[in-house]
């Protein structure tokens, strides 16, 4: 399977299309909170990142982060994903990015760290 039909069997749909800077970007958005972005450069290589409408999230839950500003309070990954432009890659990508995302543990944050939450 080519990279174009692994993004469109996983969800992404073309974003922007900026060919005067080599690049097309998808989004997938797997919930309402979850944002997958993909880069596909001219080259080859493709950048994998996402992003967690954090703030949006914790108000669901009765929970306000900060002075509860909306805009640009997003949870994402300090080093983003590079590759090349291969379905394998991308799959491997996907399942890093939700193995973080499943890591997170906001009631028991030391949880799986070899510390006792007692």
């Amino acid at each position: 399977m080519d990279f174009q039909e692994a993004l469109a069997r996983l969800g992404f749909e073309l974003a922007q299309d900026r060919p005067t800077r080599g690049v097309r970007t998808y989004a997938a958005r797997p919930n309402r909170f979850l944002t997958y972005w993909v880069h596909a450069y001219d080259d080859g290589s493709a950048l994998f990142t996402w992003e967690f409408a954090v703030t949006d999230y914790l108000l669901e839950h009765g929970i306000q982060l900060g002075s509860a500003e909306r805009l640009n309070l997003f949870m994402f990954p300090a080093e983003d994903d590079r590759g090349s432009q291969d379905s394998a890659w991308l799959a491997d990508a996907l399942d890093r990015a939700d193995e973080r995302l499943r890591g997170v543990k906001f009631a028991d944050p030391d949880q799986g760290e070899g510390t006792s939450s007692e």
